[in-house]
């Protein structure tokens, strides 16, 4: 649909889910923002980076994300019975130790930042 029609079309062409005719004024691309199929994309990209999982990932530091990673993966290979529980068990106690030693390096280095200001 061209600007033109856009602007000849007052309403959406489009019918809403009860099938009746889409009352809303249409954008750019001719569809309102709810039939507009680029908003739809948009939409659900915007919903898959809001899981509590995505957001964690997020805020931990980049050193510790394939870590993460590779537990999760771990985890399903336990589930499905690829993995033996004992060694998935063994992979998070070095896991924990690993975070352990990253963190406390963290606030050492951050205290000797606080301490030289």
């Amino acid at each position: 649909m061209t600007q033109e029609t856009a602007s000849i079309i007052q309403h959406c062409p489009t019918t809403r889910r009860d099938g009746e005719p889409c009352t809303a004024r249409p954008g750019p691309s001719g569809y309102c923002i709810g039939h507009d199929a680029s908003a739809e994309d948009a939409r659900r990209k915007g919903g898959l980076g809001k899981s509590r999982a995505i957001r964690a990932g997020k805020l931990l530091p980049a050193r510790l994300r394939p870590i993460a990673v590779m537990l999760e993966e771990a985890l399903g290979e336990v589930h499905r019975g690829d993995l033996d529980p004992r060694v998935a068990t063994a992979m998070a106690s070095l896991a924990e130790a690993l975070v352990k030693v990253i963190t406390s390096g963290e606030m050492e280095e951050r205290l000797r930042a606080l301490e030289a200001r």
